[in-house]
């Protein structure tokens, strides 16, 4: 059972008329046919299986990603996209503790710690430490603001990049509150020179957060990293390079890469990823703990009461010009 149609259902049970089905891709077009609201979770809603689900009125994401959705299309059909923001929920904070939790295990070598309990040694493997190291987050979005406070503890030095201009915005509290214009925010509330100052103008691209950023860890970007560097991603699978990022591991560019997310999932077990022994794998679970995934459910419910109501999303991704909301009742 998947823990987002469990607290899904928990939340809607006493909805009268409602009913929260789960299926598995097999079952996915035939379930969709008579379907009003999709969560697609993992799924991708291509537009034959969108065309085929003539009900269907809104489609929200457990989440924010919703690479796998064809907006186009749904939006032509008149079905609204929503997503669930990672602020708020607890999503943003599992990601971050998550992402640490990557960290760690490159620095202390996991996959070899692993060998050495099998192979009953002790004492063994060498592991470095978080402390006096220097952390780029790339984006600067909720999760990355979680990460920041987080790391703070450590020791580390963190810089953080992004598109927009520093000046344009300000973070939300908890973190430092930022004196000048331009500068990115360090974890220990000092004040760094922009990495888009230090870096370039490739460093710049690199800071984009949607899907212009496919590839973005690239042999251009890895050439302007120390070597040594480990390399953690719980974004988008795509944002990788896989042959750039291949070679860096060969080379010694990278020493050690932790990935949630993956640019084909479920990851293969024979994939050359799977098999490294300097990569580190989760199952794209960096946002799923109890308290985002209960948090999220009640997001989901309150966006299938208000289209109960004839009412859009509160959140919407696209504008469909004829939307079918409105038939709910029909």
């Amino acid at each position: 059972m998947h823990f987002g149609f469990q607290f899904t259902k928990e939340a809607l049970q006493h909805e009268p008329g409602v009913e929260v089905v789960q299926c598995d891709r097999s079952q996915l077009a035939h379930e969709l046919m008579g379907a009003d609201v999709a969560v697609p979770l993992m799924a991708r809603l291509d537009a034959q299986l969108l065309r085929s689900a003539r009900r269907l009125k809104l489609i929200i994401q457990y989440g924010v990603g919703v690479e796998g959705i064809d907006m186009p299309s749904a939006t032509e059909l008149g079905i609204w996209v929503s997503n669930i923001p990672s602020a708020g929920t607890g999503n943003a904070a599992s990601c971050a503790e998550h992402a640490i939790y990557l960290m760690l295990a490159t620095l202390r070598y996991h996959n070899a710690m692993a060998d050495s309990i099998r192979e009953r040694r002790l004492g063994v493997p060498l592991g470095q430490t978080l402390l006096g190291k220097t952390v780029l987050l790339v984006g600067f979005g909720n999760i990355a603001k979680e990460l920041a406070v987080r790391l703070k503890p450590f020791g580390v030095r963190a810089t953080a990049l992004r598109r927009r201009p520093w000046g344009s915005s300000k973070p939300a509290a908890p973190l430092p509150q930022q004196d000048g214009e331009g500068a990115p925010w360090a974890a220990d509330g000092s004040q760094q020179q922009p990495a888009q100052q230090q870096q370039g103008s490739e460093l710049e691209a690199a800071a984009e957060a949607d899907e212009h950023n496919r590839g973005m860890i690239g042999a251009e970007f890895l050439s302007h990293c120390k070597p040594g560097v480990r390399i953690v991603n719980v974004a988008r699978g795509g944002l990788l390079d896989y042959e750039a990022v291949r070679q860096g591991l060969s080379s010694g560019r990278i020493t050690g890469l932790g990935l949630d997310v993956q640019e084909q999932e479920p990851v293969d077990p024979q994939h050359w990823l799977a098999q490294h022994p300097s990569v580190i794998l989760t199952p794209h679970i960096a946002g799923v703990t109890e308290m985002s995934y209960r948090s999220m459910a009640e997001v989901v419910a309150a966006a299938v009461l208000r289209l109960r109501h004839g009412q859009a999303p509160r959140r919407r991704l696209n504008d469909p010009a004829h939307p079918r909301a409105l038939d709910w009742l029909t």
